[in-house]
C-alpha cells in the first residue's frame, strides 16, 4: 500500500508530486488515485496520463530494483492546482447576461472583483443582479471541483411605451341598452325591456380625459439605450352641445339638454326629436339631429336624421337613414321585393354602427360595425367594419342565408343551417388599397433604381474625362443627386415594410369565427381566398398561414 509520504507539494506549490520508490507489491492506477484522495491533494485536477506513467515506473522499478541507483530520486507530477474560471454569455437581444463558473481544483474561487471584471470584458455594464451574483459565487465556492454552475447575473431594462391620453365616459349611450338589456328581479334578462333612454341636462359630466404618460427608454446589459414610444396628449373632440369645464381642462360637460353620443375622443349632445311611432298618421321624418322613436317604424315609412336614430320597437319594411348610428331595440323585418333577388322592402343606411336584436330580409349598409344580438336571416349586409351575430354572453346568435360584404371579421355563434341554406360571406376591407399602394411604391422604387444607375454611369464617365473638359460643379451635383436618391430609396423601403405590416394586419382582422356550429353550403371569400363548407363543423375559425386560408378548430377560450 502506498504511503502518504510518497506525495509532496511541488516547489512552485502548484502541483502534487509522487516519488517513485521500491514497493513490495504491484502498484495499480486505483492505488495511486486512492492515495491522492487520502491526501491533502484530493481537490487537485488529476492528470490521468501522469498516473499511468507513475504506475509504469513503479512496475519497472519492481522488476529491476537496481534502476533506483540509475534514476536517483524520481518524481511524477500527478495533479495540478487550477483556479476557478468564469465565462460570461450575453443573449442575442443583449437583455440577459449569464455567468458560468467552473469550481476550482484546489485553487482560488472567483471573487466579486473577478466576476465584475469578466462582465466588463464581455461588455456587460448595466443591470447587475447583485443578489443573484452573490448566490452564484457562494454556490461555486461550495461546489465540487470542476462542477459548472450557471446563473443570470445581469438583466436589461425593457422600454416602457408611453400611453396617449385615455378617455373615460361617465354616461351610458343608447346602443349599450341593446347590448345590456334590463335584468328582472329573478335575475333573468328581458330582451323586450331595454330600460329608459336617458337624456342629459346642461353641466352633466360626460367624459374625463386621463393624462398621457411619457414612457421611458430601456437599456440593455451592454448599456445601449432602447427606443420607446412616447405618449401624446390627445385633444378633446368637443362635439356639438358640449363644453370643457371652466376649472378642469380634462373634463367634458354637457352644454344643453339632449342625447349623449360618443364620438372619437369626445362626446356630443344631439338635439333629440322624440316620437312615439312613425306611421302613416305621423308621416316621414327628416330631422337635423338625433331621432328617438319609442315605438315602431311602420311599413313604407322613411326616417332620416343627421345624427343617430334609436328605435325601441320594430322596423317593418321601412327606410332608415342616419348620419350616425342606428339602434333598433327589437327587430328589422322586411321581405324580398322579387323572389330570388337581393332587393328588399326594408333598408337601413348608417354612416356609423348598426345594432339590432334581429334582422331578416333587409338590406343594411353601414360605415362601421354591425352587431346583431339574436338572428340575422336572409339579408344583405354591406359594411366597412366587422359583423357580429352574438349576444353579450356568446351563447346565442344565428346567421343564416343572404350575403355579407364586410371590411373585417365576421363572427357568429351558429353559421348556416342544417338544411344547407346558401350563405355568402365576403371580406374585402382595404386590401385593394394596400395592393395599389404597393404597386405604386414598387414603381417608384424601380424609377429610383434607374435614376441611381444613370447617376453612377455619369460619375464613371466624368471620372474618365480630363479635368479641363469637365463641367464646373458637375461632380458635386452628381454626388448630391446620388445621396438624395439613396435617401429616397431608404424611405421607399420603409414604406414597403409598413405596407407589408398593413397587409399582415388585414389578414389578422379578416377572419371568420364560429363559436358553436358551422353548417354546410357556406361560401367564404377573403380577397380571392375561397372556402366552402360541405359538412358540419364544430367551433371553427379561419387561419392564414403561408399565403393560404383554412378552417381550423376554434382556439379554446377565444371569444
Amino acid at each position: 500500500m502506498l504511503e502518504l509520504s510518497c506525495l509532496r507539494l511541488s516547489q512552485d506549490k502548484l502541483a502534487a508530486l509522487i516519488e517513485i520508490t521500491p514497493q513490495e507489491s504491484h502498484v495499480s492506477v486505483s492505488d495511486v488515485k486512492a492515495l491522492i484522495l487520502r491526501s491533502n491533494f484530493g481537490d487537485y485536477l488529476v492528470d490521468e496520463e501522469a498516473i499511468d506513467d507513475a504506475v509504469a515506473k513503479f512496475a519497472e522499478l519492481r522488476e529491476s530494483p537496481d534502476l533506483i541507483e540509475q534514476w536517483g530520486q524520481t518524481f511524477v507530477k500527478l495533479a495540478n492546482i487550477r483556479n476557478a474560471e468564469v465565462t460570461i454569455d450575453v443573449s442575442e437581444d443583449k437583455m440577459v447576461a449569464r455567468a458560468t463558473i467552473t469550481a476550482a481544483y484546489g485553487g482560488n474561487p472567483i471573487s466579486q472583483g473577478d466576476l465584475v471584471s469578466a462582465m466588463q470584458e464581455a461588455g456587460v455594464v448595466f443591470g447587475l443582479q447583485k443578489k443573484r451574483a452573490l448566490a452564484l459565487l457562494a454556490a461555486a465556492k461550495q461546489a465540487d471541483p470542476g462542477v459548472k454552475i450557471k446563473k443570470v447575473v445581469a438583466l436589461g431594462r425593457q422600454s416602457v411605451d408611453g400611453e396617449d391620453s385615455r378617455f373615460e365616459r361617465f354616461v351610458a349611450t343608447p346602443k349599450e341598452r341593446l347590448l345590456k338589456p334590463k335584468e328582472t328581479e329573478d335575475g333573468r334578462v328581458d330582451m323586450r325591456d331595454l330600460g329608459n333612454l336617458e337624456t342629459v341636462e346642461p353641466d352633466v359630466e360626460l367624459m374625463r380625459r386621463h393624462p398621457h404618460t411619457h414612457g421611458q427608454a430601456g437599456k440593455n446589459v451592454c448599456g445601449e439605450e432602447l427606443p420607446f414610444k412616447q405618449g401624446h396628449e390627445v385633444p378633446f373632440t368637443v362635439g356639438e352641445g358640449t363644453k370643457i369645464a371652466v376649472n378642469d381642462a380634462n373634463l367634458l360637460l354637457a352644454d344643453r339638454t339632449g342625447l349623449p353620443l360618443e364620438i372619437e375622443n369626445g362626446m356630443k349632445v344631439d338635439d333629440v326629436l322624440s316620437i312615439k311611432s312613425v306611421d302613416v298618421s305621423y308621416g316621414h321624418v327628416d330631422f337635423a339631429g338625433s331621432v328617438l322613436i319609442t315605438g315602431n317604424v311602420g311599413d313604407g315609412m322613411k326616417v332620416k336624421a343627421s345624427g343617430d336614430v334609436h328605435i325601441n320597437g320594430f322596423v317593418e319594411s321601412a327606410s332608415i337613414t342616419a348620419g350616425g348610428d342606428v339602434v333598433v331595440g327589437k327587430g328589422v323585418i322586411g321581405h324580398r321585393l322579387m323572389e330570388g333577388d337581393e332587393n328588399y322592402s326594408c333598408t337601413i343606411n348608417a354612416k356609423g354602427e348598426l345594432h339590432a336584436t334581429f334582422v331578416q330580409y333587409s338590406h343594411i349598409d353601414a360605415g362601421k360595425d354591425v352587431t346583431i344580438t339574436s338572428q340575422l336571416l336572409h339579408s344583405k349586409i354591406e359594411t366597412d367594419g366587422k359583423v357580429t351575430v352574438s349576444d353579450a354572453s356568446g351563447l346565442r346568435g344565428t346567421l343564416v342565408g343572404g350575403s355579407i360584404d364586410a371590411g373585417g371579421e365576421i363572427s357568429a355563434v351558429v353559421l348556416g343551417a342544417t338544411a344547407g341554406t346558401a350563405t355568402q360571406l365576403t371580406i374585402s376591407g382595404d386590401f385593394d388599397d394596400i395592393q395599389e399602394e404597393r404597386r405604386s411604391l414598387n414603381n417608384i422604387k424601380h424609377t429610383l433604381h434607374e435614376k441611381l444607375s444613370k447617376v453612377l454611369d455619369a460619375q464613371m464617365k466624368l471620372g474618365s474625362t480630363k479635368q479641363e473638359d469637365r463641367e464646373e460643379g458637375m461632380a458635386d451635383k452628381l454626388s448630391a443627386t446620388l445621396h438624395h436618391t439613396r435617401q429616397e430609396l431608404v424611405q421607399i423601403d420603409f414604406a414597403l415594410d409598413y405596407n407589408q405590416q398593413m397587409e399582415d394586419q388585414f389578414f389578422s382582422n379578416a377572419r371568420l369565427t364560429v363559436k358553436k356550429e358551422l353548417h354546410p353550403n357556406v361560401r367564404l371569400d377573403i380577397v380571392g381566398h375561397k372556402l366552402f363548407t360541405n359538412r358540419e363543423y364544430g367551433p371553427t375559425e379561419t387561419k392564414y398561414e403561408d399565403g393560404k386560408i383554412t378552417f381550423a378548430p376554434l382556439t379554446p377560450g377565444k371569444k
